[in-house]
């Protein structure tokens, strides 16, 4: 992936790595020190996140031009934007966010000009072995997993990325919400229901 050759200067390691300091502690150094310029903090942020970018990319679409595509683009814009950015404290959803919307809005343009997309079959095989292992937490018979399969394969495209991401990435709601972007109130309607559901197929699930 060819990119914007970064400076290695300036970079806040001491304090990122200093014995106390949390991840929201260390996020808001490297996010301040990009906002006010500074080409290493945003090669930081590159290399920290870029291969959950790719992994996360590759859940909505099976199209890898696309997801490079958004990356590119995503962290083009915030070295040209870079002065004007809002302030947060969790870079790793922010990217997320970002890069979700950036896709789902390419994924659109292309549906107008190609038809249906059709989300990766991988994905959907991964979100269901997910929910064996962590939400079922104990030996299935082969009827129950196949009930478990059949539950998923009925729930909405939108429910099958929240559950994925809250099951198998393990994102609170609040980070589920703002990777979504959507309210925390519509983030617990939206878990409930597709967790509802799962129930009525696999009666396991507690």
């Amino acid at each position: 992936m060819n990119f914007l050759p970064l400076k290695k200067e300036g970079v806040p390691e001491s304090f990122l790595f200093k014995h106390g300091t949390t991840v929201s502690e260390g996020d808001q150094v490297v996010w301040n020190a990009l906002r006010e310029g500074n080409r290493t903090a945003l090669d930081y942020i590159f290399e920290k996140h870029v291969k959950l970018l790719y992994a996360y990319g590759g859940k909505i679409t099976k199209d890898q031009g696309v997801v490079e595509d958004a990356i590119q683009d995503l962290f083009v814009e915030l070295w040209q934007r870079h002065a004007v950015l809002s302030v947060t404290d969790n870079i790793k959803f922010y990217l997320l966010k970002s890069l979700r919307r950036r896709i789902t809005r390419r994924i659109a343009v292309d549906q107008r000009k190609l038809g249906d997309h059709v989300l990766q079959e991988d994905y959907f095989r991964e979100v269901e072995s997910s929910m064996e292992s962590t939400i079922i937490q104990q030996q299935t018979t082969i009827a129950q997993q196949e009930q478990l399969t059949r539950g998923i394969a009925e729930l909405s495209d939108r429910q099958r990325e929240a559950i994925y991401l809250k099951f198998y990435e393990k994102m609170s709601y609040e980070q589920l919400a703002e990777v979504l972007d959507i309210s925390l109130t519509s983030t617990y309607k939206l878990i409930g229901k597709a967790v509802d559901a799962l129930r009525k197929s696999v009666r396991i699930i507690s």
